[in-house]
Parts: structure tokens; C-alpha cells; sequence
């Protein structure tokens, strides 16, 4: 079970590795297109899901109870997805995905270890941060700092509750990306809309 779950920690942390969206060209050469290749990667991965389910394979790295649901690589997969073709913004999507990919395991961590709750909140906040901080210089428009302090704080205050609760079909993988990043991509808008962004 060590094993498992240090694979999995490994994948969390190694899983920004899929942003790498942002930084391909559109224009793959010979009328392929990096939405295109990300969609076969999706569909892919989605056949491999329903077939793991229907029978009953048992992936490794994979907790007990995913067994017979669909299972938290698929659903971080599914939210990724969400932010890339519906959020599109990676001012939004890359901060919120890290911060589910770097600050889930050190809850887990954290939680295993005894530490106080606000360990891991503090981190997540000064991941967004950090990540808006890199991305920034290769954005056409990056975020001012009141903007970014303002995502960061609305991100951890939504993000950071939706770690951990068990609930039957819905993993924490999927809701800390596709909660905050609705949410932010809302907000944005409304920013948008008021000539505040």
C-alpha cells in the first residue's frame, strides 16, 4: 500500500506536466491542431476509463473505493478539461490546477502527520500566487497584483473546503479545479464587464 500511495502522491505532484497545453503551438503542422490532439488524449483516456470499470480493473495507485467508479486520475483528467476548453483562460486554469495537483497530497500529508489545517491553506495561496508570479511575464495580459491577491484568496477559500470530504462519486481532484476555476472565470467576467480587468 506504500508503494500505491507514494505512486500516487508522485502523480499529483508530476501532473501540471499536462499544462503543457498552453505552451504548444496551435498549429501542430499537417492540419493538426493541440485542441485536437488534446481531444484524443481526452477520448483516449475516457475509453480506457469505461473499460477499467466495466471490467473491474483495478488501476495502480487507485484507492479501494474507485473500483467501481470513475476514478481520480479520470476525474482530474475530466476538470483539467473543463478549464482548457470551457475556462480557457490560464491565468485561471494553470494556478487552480497546480494548487489541486501540489496542495492535495500535503493535506494528506499534513493530515497524517498532525500539523494544523492552516499549514496547507497558507501553501495553497502562495502557490497561486507563485504560479501567477511565473506565468505571468509570457502572458499577453497577465493579471495586475490586486487581481491576482483577489484570485488567490477566493481560490483558497473555495478550493481548500472541497479537499477532503469523501462523497460516493465525486473525487476532491475534480471539484478543487472545476469549483474555483467556474468560479473565477464568473468573476472575471464580471471584472470584464466593469472595465476592472
Amino acid at each position: 500500500m506504500e508503494g500505491a500511495l507514494a505512486f500516487r502522491r508522485a502523480f499529483h505532484v508530476a501532473s501540471p506536466i499536462f499544462l503543457a497545453y498552453y505552451v504548444l503551438p496551435e498549429d501542430l503542422g499537417g492540419g493538426v491542431t493541440r485542441a485536437a490532439v488534446t481531444l484524443l488524449f481526452l477520448g483516449t483516456a475516457l475509453c480506457i476509463e469505461v473499460a477499467r470499470i466495466a471490467l473491474g480493473v483495478h488501476l495502480f495507485g487507485m484507492r479501494p473505493y474507485e473500483g467501481r467508479r470513475v476514478s481520480a486520475y479520470m476525474q482530474g483528467t475530466a476538470a483539467l478539461a473543463f478549464g482548457i476548453f470551457a475556462v480557457q483562460d490560464p491565468r485561471i486554469v494553470v494556478p487552480v490546477f497546480v494548487g489541486m495537483a501540489w496542495i492535495d497530497p500535503l493535506c494528506a500529508l499534513a493530515r497524517s502527520r498532525g500539523w494544523h489545517r492552516g499549514i496547507p491553506v497558507i501553501a495553497y495561496a502562495a502557490v497561486f500566487l507563485g504560479v501567477e508570479a511565473a506565468i505571468s511575464p509570457f502572458l499577453p495580459e497577465p493579471l495586475g497584483w490586486p487581481t491576482q491577491v483577489l484570485f488567490a484568496l477566493l481560490a483558497t477559500a473555495i478550493a481548500m473546503p472541497l479537499e477532503g470530504p469523501r462523497l460516493p462519486q465525486i473525487d476532491d481532484d475534480f471539484l478543487m479545479v472545476f469549483v474555483p476555476a467556474a468560479v473565477l472565470s464568473a468573476v472575471a467576467i464580471a471584472l470584464r464587464a466593469g472595465s476592472l480587468l
